[in-house]
This record gives C-alpha cells, sequence and structure tokens, in this order.
C-alpha cells in the first residue's frame, strides 16, 4: 500500500506539494490572526481523518470550534459522528500542558497519526519575559520541544502540524513580519506554509516557502468560504 499523502484541498497547493503533505514531516502554517490557519488546520484534519488517519488537535485559543469542523464535514458530505473514533481534541490551557503533551508524544504514549498545535506558540508567546535571560530560557524550551515533535516524526512515518501567529518587526528599511520564534519553527519544519489577508474581503494569498524541505516561491490565491480555503479561479 502507498503511502497516505494529506491533502489540504487546495487543488495548486496539492500539486505543489507533489500530492500533499508526506508521512515523516513537519509542517508550519503561520499569518495574522484571522488569515486562516485555523481553517486550513481543520481542512486537514477532517481529511486526515477521512483517509483513516488518527488525529490528535490541540487547540489553545479557549474552547475548540466544533461548529466549524461540523459545518466543514457536511460541505464535503461527511458525518462528524462517523469519524469521531478518529478525531480528538486536547484542550491546553498552559505552558505546562504543552509540555505535557509533547514529553507523551516523546515517550510514545500516544498512537495519532497526525497532531495539530493550534496554536504551538501562543502559551510560549503569553510568558511573562523580563530580561533576555528569560527570553534565551524559553526559546531553549520551545526549540526542544520543536526538536522533539521533528524526531518524532523521523521515527515514526507520521505527521506534525504547528501554526503559528505573526509579530512584526520594524526595520531600518521596511516593516516585516515572520512567526514567532521563527529561527526555531522554520529550522526544524520540512514545510512552511505563509496565509497572509488580501484586500478583497475573504480572499487570501497563500504563499508556499518551503515544500519537503526545499525553498519556494509558490503563491496560490484562496478565498473562505463556509470556512474553508478554496482556490480563486
Amino acid at each position: 500500500m502507498s503511502p497516505i499523502k494529506l491533502r489540504t484541498g487546495l487543488l495548486k497547493v496539492d500539486e505543489a506539494f507533489n500530492g500533499g503533505l508526506h508521512e515523516g514531516e513537519v509542517t508550519l502554517l503561520f499569518g495574522e490572526a484571522g488569515s486562516g490557519k485555523t481553517a486550513l488546520a481543520l481542512q486537514l484534519a477532517l481529511r486526515g481523518c477521512l483517509e483513516g488517519l488518527k488525529v490528535l488537535y490541540a487547540y489553545t485559543d479557549g474552547f475548540f470550534p466544533y461548529p466549524r469542523i461540523e459545518a466543514l464535514a457536511k460541505e464535503i458530505s461527511a458525518s462528524l459522528n462517523s469519524l469521531s473514533s478518529k478525531f480528538h481534541v486536547n484542550h491546553l490551557t498552559k505552558l505546562d500542558d504543552l509540555v505535557g503533551l509533547v514529553r507523551a508524544v516523546e515517550l510514545g504514549c500516544l498512537d495519532h497519526d497526525l497532531l495539530i498545535f493550534d496554536t504551538f506558540t501562543s502559551l510560549y508567546k503569553s510568558l511573562d519575559i523580563r530580561s533576555r535571560r528569560d527570553l534565551v530560557l524559553h526559546n531553549k524550551k520551545l526549540n526542544q520541544l520543536t526538536a522533539i515533535l521533528k524526531n518524532h516524526v523521523i521515527k515514526t512515518k507520521k505527521r506534525v502540524v504547528l501554526t503559528s501567529r505573526l509579530r512584526f518587526l520594524l526595520t531600518s528599511e521596511e516593516l516585516i513580519d515572520e512567526p514567532i520564534a521563527s529561527n526555531i519553527l522554520t529550522y526544524w519544519s520540512d514545510n512552511i506554509v505563509s496565509i497572509h489577508k488580501l484586500d478583497v474581503p475573504l480572499q487570501r494569498k497563500i504563499m508556499l516557502l518551503k515544500i519537503h524541505g526545499y525553498e519556494s516561491n509558490i503563491e496560490v490565491v484562496a478565498h473562505i468560504v463556509n470556512g474553508f480555503l478554496r482556490e480563486v479561479d
């Protein structure tokens, strides 16, 4: 049996990924608040379940949006109840929860095929950092956690998806944006997908910055329809 390639549902994106996200990869989705990171993460979760994968969705932004994934399931004529044995949600409210879950992954306590952390950096971002030493220590911890996840997918041939918000940096020349702890997340990620809002309401620019470990500059325009990211013809 050939390995399952996890599709996003966006034709041009999946073509660029040679069929979808592959086994043994860490994928980073980043963008500003409301850009569509969670929409794409939910699409991956739902399609993973439909492919028979066991999905664990670690959610850090309050209560998981069950109505959204139920609406997504209806869009493709799938029943969320029929997929319930494949789909599990873990609510994370503090950094210790995140650390504990990643340690459980490291110890082999979980048997899920796809792990989604949405968002991976929000609990880290909320820490009270008062000095450069604090920043160094927290970056070291985040690096350790991400390295554990990367080692996990390599050993088990499973998949991990991380979402991250943007931070904005003012350089001497221009305002740039990048994911929180970008050096750490981009280093360990095999695939990097950036999602940006456009001037047209509900339209998004999806930029594939890294594909299966190689730099890329592919861009796709999509719009949000009924909670789904759909490509613009």
